[in-house]
């Protein structure tokens, strides 16, 4: 009887209803596909421009502290430089107001020298934090210009 059954129900028609609500589901199923496909693909490519901002970033960070050690190994030469003069002056003096002199000279011209040199080490970190961040904020401008094309379309 269960057989016969079986066959009766295997010839039976499936509602109009139930086919259309199948196919839309199926047509659903699709659309979220696709999107989550796109999303995949544009969550990829994002992360590849992520890397390259990265690589950008370093390679200013590098360039940056590069020029910045040179210069400053550049200011300690010539400090030694001028503290062995100023030694070299000093052990051949032969009066001791001219040593007071001498050592007010040298303290005034350093203190000028360290300003001067404090300038131009500012002005090196603080043209390495524009180029270092210059990569980043182009990718954040770019990302949330992208993201609002996405919602606008």
């Amino acid at each position: 009887m269960n057989v016969k059954k079986s066959k009766i129900d295997a010839t039976a028609e499936v509602p109009a209803e139930a086919v259309e609500f199948a196919q839309k589901s199926v047509d659903q199923v699709q659309v979220a596909f696709e999107k989550a496909t796109d999303v995949a693909e544009k969550a990829t490519e994002v992360a590849q421009d992520n890397v390259k901002v990265l690589e950008a970033v370093a390679s200013a960070y590098k360039s940056g502290v590069v020029d910045f050690q040179k210069k400053a190994m550049e200011f300690t030469q010539k400090n030694m430089e001028q503290a062995f003069a100023f030694s070299r002056k000093l052990f051949s003096t032969k009066e001791f107001g001219e040593v007071v002199s001498l050592q007010q000279n040298f303290v005034k011209d350093q203190a000028e020298a360290l300003k001067t040199q404090a300038a131009e080490l500012n002005e090196i970190a603080v043209r390495l934090s524009n180029e270092t961040a210059k990569p980043l904020q182009n990718s954040l401008t770019k990302s949330f210009r992208d993201f609002s094309k996405s919602f606008a379309a």
